[in-house]
């Protein structure tokens, strides 16, 4: 019976910590083709801030997450007036002012989200939306070319 009570004890502690190492802001090492930068920042209170912005496009949303084995999942609050899936209609002031979000909400392993990262070493790795492979390099623009460099979002907080 100890040792039962010690492991749940033990358990419960682990899962907090790893939500206690995100807590933070996190922000693009390089901007995306030259122009996109995301930023997240993670509250204690399992509540997050995303912003994308760069060009003509500036989308601010927020959240809930949570952390499973180094991989932390967003699931994006439904905002009021907020479009949210591919098939509704947008009208051009909606898509200009950035008020909805079209990340179709996933399942894996019974966590259900919008988008996820990979934790590694105080940075989030992206994870591609079409076919949730890992990326770890992509084109920036470096001021003279487009080239693939190694792309993350560290912490800066």
């Amino acid at each position: 019976m100890n040792k039962l009570l010690i492991f749940l004890i033990f358990t419960t502690l682990l899962s907090c910590a790893s939500d206690k190492k995100v807590i933070g802001t996190y922000k693009s090492n390089r901007a995306s083709l030259g122009f996109f930068i995301t930023t997240i920042e993670f509250k204690a209170d399992s509540t997050f801030k995303y912003n994308f912005s760069g060009d003509l496009i500036n989308q601010d949303l927020t959240g809930k997450f949570s952390v499973k084995q180094n991989i932390v999942y967003l699931k994006f609050y439904k905002n009021k007036g907020e479009i949210e899936s591919k098939s509704d209609s947008l009208s051009v002031s909606e898509i200009l002012s950035g008020n909805y979000h079209n990340y179709d909400l996933k399942n894996e392993k019974g966590v259900f989200y919008h988008l996820k990262f990979k934790i590694r070493n105080e940075k989030l790795l992206t994870y591609r939306i079409d076919n949730g492979r890992l990326v770890k390099r992509s084109k920036v623009y470096n001021g003279k070319k487009y080239v693939n460099e190694e792309v993350y979002l560290r912490k800066v907080q």
